[in-house]
Order: C-alpha cells, then sequence, then structure tokens
C-alpha cells in the first residue's frame, strides 16, 4: 500500500525525476556496519500451536559465498555496469527514504537511482542493494557527475570506487502476539512493539517515478524495517482507523478486506478517500506471521 504522491512529504509523497541537473548538494551521512566481504580500498496453515519465537539475537548473519556477480566487479568501472550486474543477479534497490534530505535541493539522484543513500556535491555517492532472498546488502561508493550515469558513450564518468558486502540482520526473538491471523491484525496494528518484531528486516514497496518521457511508472524498492513508515492503520477501541503520516487518527472506522491467496499469505486491503494501492502483504513465517510488503504502488 504505499502512497507515494510529491515532495516535500515523506517517503510515501514522492516526486521522482529522471532528468537530473547538477545542482548544489550536501553530503549525507553514511550507515556503518560490521565490513564483511569488500572491494579492494582505493553488504493458513496453520500456525503453531504455541507461540513461537523469533530466532534469537538481533545480531548478523554470517554471509554465505559472495554472489556470482562480484567476480566481474572492478574498481572505476562505469556504475551503469555494476548495476546492470547487480540486477540482473536478482538483487534490487535498497530505498533510503531519507535521501532526499541527505542529498539536499531538487536531490533528482533519488529518484533516478532509488538506492542512493547520499551524494555529496563534489559527486561521492553511497548507493545500496539488497538481496530479497538472503537479505545480504551491498553498499557501493561512486563518485563522478551521476546525472550522466547512463547517458550513452559517457557511463564512465560516474564511475565505482569501492563496494562491500555486509550481512543480512535478523529480528530479536519475540512471542507471537496470536496464532488467529485477525487476532494478530489487531495487536499489530495497536501496538508498535508487535510492529517492530513482526516486521520484516527489508519490506518490499511498490512506488511510483516518473520515466525518462515524463510518464508516471510504477517499480519495486527495499526499505528497511527500521525506515518503513507506511503501515497506516491503527486498531483502537473495536475498529480500524486511518493514521496519517503526521500521526492524526481519523475518528470514523475503517472498513478493512482480508483475502488469502495461499494458506501461508495475507493480503490487508482498505480505501481511504480518494487513494488507491493500500495494500500490505504478511506472511507465516517460522509459526508467525510477518509483514513483508507494500506491493501495491497508488495511482496517480
Amino acid at each position: 500500500m504505499t502512497q507515494f504522491l510529491r515532495r516535500p512529504q515523506p517517503f510515501r509523497q514522492i516526486a521522482l525525476g529522471l532528468a537530473l541537473s547538477v545542482g548544489v548538494v550536501s553530503l549525507g551521512a553514511c550507515r556503518q556496519a560490521p565490513e564483511s566481504v569488500a572491494a579492494p580500498a582505493a553488504s493458513a496453515p496453520a500456525v503453531a500451536k504455541t507461540p513461537a519465537e523469533r530466532p534469537a539475537a538481533a545480531v548478523a548473519v554470517a554471509p554465505d559465498a559472495p554472489p556470482a556477480f562480484m567476480a566481474g566487479l572492478k574498481q572505476d568501472m562505469p556504475y551503469a555496469r555494476l548495476r546492470e550486474a547487480v540486477l540482473a543477479a536478482g538483487w534490487a534497490p535498497l530505498r533510503d527514504p531519507a535521501c532526499w534530505d541527505n542529498v539536499g535541493g531538487t536531490a533528482a539522484v533519488c529518484g533516478a537511482l532509488p538506492e542512493t543513500e547520499s551524494c555529496s556535491g563534489d559527486g561521492a555517492c553511497l548507493l545500496w542493494f539488497v538481496d530479497p532472498a538472503s537479505g545480504r546488502r551491498l553498499r557501493v561508493s561512486a563518485y563522478g557527475p551521476y546525472e550522466r550515469w547512463n547517458v550513452s558513450g559517457e557511463e564512465s564518468t560516474f564511475a565505482v570506487r569501492s563496494w562491500d558486502l555486509r550481512p543480512a540482520a535478523t529480528a530479536a526473538a519475540a512471542a507471537c502476539p496470536a496464532e488467529d491471523f485477525d487476532a494478530f491484525l489487531k495487536r499489530f496494528a495497536s501496538d508498535a512493539a508487535a510492529r517492530r518484531a513482526f516486521t520484516a528486516p527489508v519490506v518490499e514497496v511498490g512506488e511510483l517515478y516518473t520515466d525518462a518521457e515524463g510518464n508516471d511508472a510504477s517499480r519495486t524498492v527495499y526499505v528497511p524495517a527500521d525506515a518503513y513508515r507506511d503501515f497506516d492503520m491503527v486498531y483502537r477501541d473495536g475498529a480500524f482507523h486511518h493514521e496519517d503520516v503526521k500521526g492524526a487518527v481519523d475518528a470514523a472506522a475503517l472498513p478493512v478486506k482480508i483475502e488469502s491467496p495461499s494458506a501461508n499469505v495475507r493480503m490487508v486491503r482498505f480505501d481511504y478517500g480518494m487513494s488507491e494501492g493500500n495494500s500490505y502483504r504478511f506472511e507465516n513465517r517460522g509459526g508467525c506471521w510477518t509483514l513483508t510488503g507494500d506491493p501495491e504502488p497508488p495511482s496517480p
């Protein structure tokens, strides 16, 4: 369900443009995480009968062997070539909703390259990808005029400086709020701690953007759980209600539809005002339900 409208509102209100112009930008803070595999210097069926717990410890999981595409990565290669190889391997952009604040100005790079975390005024950028299957992350630093990253004949001007593979993070152990999905959803929507514990480490999100021809289009990105803010439902006083991006709760009850596309998947949908694309996907993982997706972008 994400309503990606237009800036300057938070993440869901995004106007993304592929035509970039060099402007005044500010250097955003970079994420810190343990290094693992790095580049050269220059990552219903029935639910369990007893309340389940997640795998213990909120610690990094040691990565397996590096993905095959990493063998072809080279320092100073065009970023466009690295990006093509990473996406072809089934990895996806890891969206940082703070990109627009990190970059500053029009921050067009945040729309053109949704994996961007930050870019400095001199063109030093930090970008992230995630493997949806394993949760491993790839951090890439690149340098140059990023507005020309995919201009024919000029791709080499925005070049790769370094990269490193980061292990997937796991959630802390937590008792399952409820085996029955309806009861689980009420608890999930009423308890911030339950939402934190039972949201996947990365959430699949459908977002709108503006393509090179100026048309509205949609694409899939992933958002880290600690940055995902687009669950717009609360449960209180015996009913679901809509909550906006500022935390204001509509007093009117919100009609919610629950669909079961398979035994282990539930889709939760609602209509609110003129908005469309309000949907969430929950999956039964390890004996309890987990929010894994906000997969349908809103209508333009």
